[in-house]
């Protein structure tokens, strides 16, 4: 049978491969006596249904095979042999709760790897000396060297005649004459010319021989090869035997003769070269059809497929594998075999010599190996025996061998256990039959060293012993510092740890820590009820060692150390002084220090100073503002959700309800832009010069974290709202509200005119409302004026704004409302949004 059909039959069974899965499960075998005459069984109707491959692709596989090395014939597709995987295969008591899957793959031909393309070693060399029995031919080139009477080297090339022409001497034939003779030869004819001389023969240049490589090859034809070639030479230059081709009935062809046969397996297997003869000129080397072969996977040192020989018998196939691995399972190996032209089949045996009366060579010897059989060795079963396992809290963690009669406290040697183990508990997982099912056993550590029969229990195989940490099985104590501490936190609480110790761990006390008196805040617990008390301790006393305030510390006391009263009023007192100041920045100020005196602290104001337009800001008055707005954005929010849920229902006609909804839109748009503002805190003041300052409403008591600002003129008057053109127009001396709103072009149809407001650059409003009965009071002359709100004069930094006009109905008023409060909210965070309305 051709190794194409072979190549088509293996490639379709599936359960062909290099190995097996280190987890077979063990099953009821039959005995030795029926390993001898066993019963094949036919494989199952979907291996039968596996078509062989055409006998092109068959061709195509084994030549792309030929890329493959021995080691990887040998190795899984993780890159490890099964002798790897058995070494580092991870036992324990769990391994057979999965089963073993029997199916092999990746198992190739045996050999043909070594005649691969980048196998070069098999090149022959044509650099090394030629041996005594080389026969010189033409072609070869030979340097003579001659010292004493005669001196000179030459280098001679042996012609198409078998002669070469020595000086002086004239022609020599040496054609046949083998290289031990050479010199021997030349230095008679040179005698008879020269006397007295000594010579040395050395080979130059060698000829080339042509071979003829034929059959079962990569690459059959004529070869010219160096006359040191040899059988595997001209095979490695042929590409080597097709895997279709045989490996063990090379023939060597000299004269229409056959010279010699060769068995490769003698020089892969054992480096036996004695047939490896050397090739002459003309010679045939002949690679015939495979022969039988038979496969063997699994736990064998070398899996592969063998062409066989003279081998009949397992015993034989084994040999060539180099043996069983020791994790081979023998309780059950498996043949399956093919029955030519009818079907597959299989059969087990039990080549175990254990109880077979028979040794394992007889037995494998009386099993017979025929064409296409595969042998399959399974692996044992993994889990690995006589054995207890120690995990958790302890040193040395892992599989420990079960000793007879072994007891839990010969495991837990005390230096194999790390400190606060817990000692009340230990897990013990037992394996129970008949099912080996899990069960958990807790004993006392304690107990069990000290001897207790109840608690140190004899070990049973597969055990697994678990030491638990103390914390793990108990509630760690803590303490935990609070206030003028360096690292304030939770801390563990050891032994007789007092309030010192507790205060050094967290880096020390403060500058700052009150020293005259620290809390402690204890807890009780009596039965079902918990309750906690102050102690008040004497913090310097404590620190000095005294027992009386150095208390020992117990589980989840907490320890409060005060800060100096008025530290952080005295300390923490900054005011920064930001703009047109001579020296401006951050000032430590001191309790009750006024505004006045901090500007004389920082040189006065410069001459670009605009004082009207001074910015004054406190911490706790923007918090306060910060609330307020948040609360009334939040109710602000709601009604217009409501409101637009009633649009439909209170809107009389189409237009209304257009006018609605782009009034509720544009109160949106200032909702979304006041949840993105913060207040500013600001708190209105009226700055002037030093010298007129002091002594003022405005010159208020300083507070640690207020910031005052004091800008340049801004030279521009602005303008928002309904007008035609909102915008920023440069400041003129003394014109009023009305000359600015000419220049924006008047209010539009939309223009709320009766409740139009100025924002003076001191953050004071003033709406036409107040200006009512046409009295104003002008910054910048200090006096009242007449004239009513449109004579109200306007200064550099001021803003008129004209609101929008809403309809006079109910609910457009409500619009109307938020709208002002939008407004109001808007001022406090220094942003107008009312221009949009």
């Amino acid at each position: 049978m051709s190794l194409m059909c072979v190549a088509g039959m293996l490639s379709g069974f599936p359960g062909f491969a290099a190995e097996l899965s280190p987890s077979f499960p063990v099953k009821a075998l039959r005995s030795p006596a029926a390993a001898v005459t066993p019963s094949f069984q036919p494989m199952t109707s979907a291996a039968k249904a596996s078509p062989p491959a055409e006998a092109s692709s068959s061709r195509k596989n084994t030549e792309e095979g030929n890329t493959a090395t021995a080691k990887e014939s040998a190795a899984d597709a993780d890159g490890l042999s099964a002798i790897e995987k058995s070494v580092i295969a991870k036992a324990g008591a769990e391994d057979n709760t999965r089963p073993q899957p029997y199916e092999v793959q990746g198992l190739r031909q045996f050999g043909y790897n070594f005649f691969r393309p980048s196998a070069a070693g098999f090149a022959p060399l044509a650099d090394i000396p030629v041996g005594p029995d080389y026969v010189i031919g033409p072609g070869d080139r030979i340097i003579l060297n001659i010292w004493g009477s005669a001196e000179g080297t030459h280098e001679l090339e042996v012609n198409r005649s078998g002669e070469v022409v020595l000086p002086r001497v004239g022609s020599v034939k040496v054609w046949g004459i083998t290289f031990e003779r050479l010199p021997e030869v030349l230095k008679t004819h040179l005698s008879k010319i020269y006397k007295n001389f000594d010579l040395n023969v050395t080979m130059g240049k060698l000829r080339v021989i042509k071979v003829y490589v034929v059959g079962e090859v990569k690459m059959p034809g004529d070869y010219n090869l160096s006359p040191l070639s040899t059988l595997i030479n001209a095979l490695a230059a042929s590409g080597g035997p097709l895997k279709t081709g045989t490996l063990r009935n090379i023939k060597i062809k000299r004269g229409g003769k056959i010279v010699e046969t060769v068995d490769l397996y003698d020089f892969f297997l054992k480096g036996d070269k004695g047939k490896d003869i050397r090739l002459q000129p003309g010679d045939t080397i002949f690679v015939p059809v495979i022969g039988r072969v038979a496969g063997i996977a699994g736990n064998v040192k070398r899996p592969a497929i063998y062409e066989l020989k003279d081998e009949k018998n397992l015993g034989d196939l084994v040999d060539l594998a180099e043996g069983f691995l020791p994790t081979g399972y023998l309780q059950r190996v498996q043949i399956t075999r093919v029955d030519a032209h009818d079907k597959r089949m299989v059969a087990d045996f039990n080549i175990d010599p254990k109880g077979a009366g028979k040794s394992l060579d007889q037995i494998v010897q009386g099993i017979t190996i025929q064409d296409m059989d595969i042998v399959k060795i399974f692996p044992i079963n993994a889990t690995l025996r006589d054995h207890v396992r120690l995990d958790g809290y302890v040193l040395r963690p892992g599989i420990y061998a079960l000793q007879p009669h072994m007891r839990l406290s010969q495991l837990l040697s005390q230096d194999n256990l790390l400190t606060e183990y817990y000692k009340d508990a230990a897990e013990i997982t037992r394996l129970y039959p008949p099912d080996s099912h899990p069960e958990k056993i807790f004993v006392n550590v304690a107990k069990a060293l000290a001897g207790d029969p109840e608690h140190d229990l004899e070990l049973k195989e597969f055990d697994e012993v678990r030491i638990f940490s103390r914390w793990e099985m108990e509630e760690m104590p803590k303490v935990r510092v609070n206030g003028e501490v360096q690292r304030p936190g939770e801390y563990r609480l050891f032994a007789n740890m007092t309030v010192r110790d507790l205060l050094m761990e967290a880096g020390n006390l403060k500058t700052s820590a009150y020293l005259k008196n620290a809390e402690i805040n204890r807890i009780s617990k009596t039965g079902e009820s918990v309750s906690s008390f102050p102690i008040v301790i004497n913090l310097d006393q404590a620190l000095k060692g005294d027992p009386k305030d150095n208390l020992v510390l117990a589980p989840f006391d907490e320890v409060t150390i005060r800060k100096i009263p008025n530290w952080a009023e005295e300390k923490e007192r900054y005011v920064t002084l930001r703009g047109e100041f001579r020296f401006p920045g951050v000032y430590p100020i001191h309790k009750g220090e006024k505004l006045s005196t901090l500007i004389e602290r920082a040189g006065g104001f410069t001459d670009k100073a605009y004082l009207r337009a001074a910015k004054y800001t406190r911490e706790p008055l923007r918090e306060l503002q910060q609330k307020r707005m948040d609360e009334m954005v939040a109710a602000s929010e709601q009604e217009i959700l409501r409101k637009q849920a009633e649009l439909a229902t209170t809107a009389s006609s189409k237009e209304e309800v257009e006018a609605t909804k782009a009034a509720l839109e544009s109160l949106q748009r200032s909702v979304a832009l006041l949840k993105t503002a913060k207040a500013e805190g600001r708190l209105v003041i009226r700055l002037e010069q030093p010298d007129t300052f002091k002594g003022t409403a405005s010159d208020v008591e300083l507070m640690g974290g207020d910031t005052l600002e004091v800008p340049q003129q801004p030279h521009a008057v602005s303008v928002l709202g309904q007008v035609y053109n909102p915008t920023s127009f440069i400041p003129e001396n003394n014109e009023d509200v009305a000359f600015y709103l000419e220049k924006a072009g008047g209010p539009t149809r939309n223009a709320e005119k009766c409740d139009i407001y100025i924002v003076r650059a001191d953050g004071t409003v003033l709406s036409r409302q107040q200006s009512s009965f046409g009295i104003n009071w002008s910054d910048s002359q200090r006096r009242w004026t007449f004239g009513g709100f449109m004579s109200t004069s306007l200064e550099p930094g001021d803003t008129v704004i004209v609101p929008q006009r809403f309809e006079r109905i109910a609910w457009m008023r409500e619009i109307k409302d938020m709208a002002v409060t939008l407004g109001n909210l808007a001022l406090a965070a220094g942003v107008i949004v009312a221009a949009g309305l």
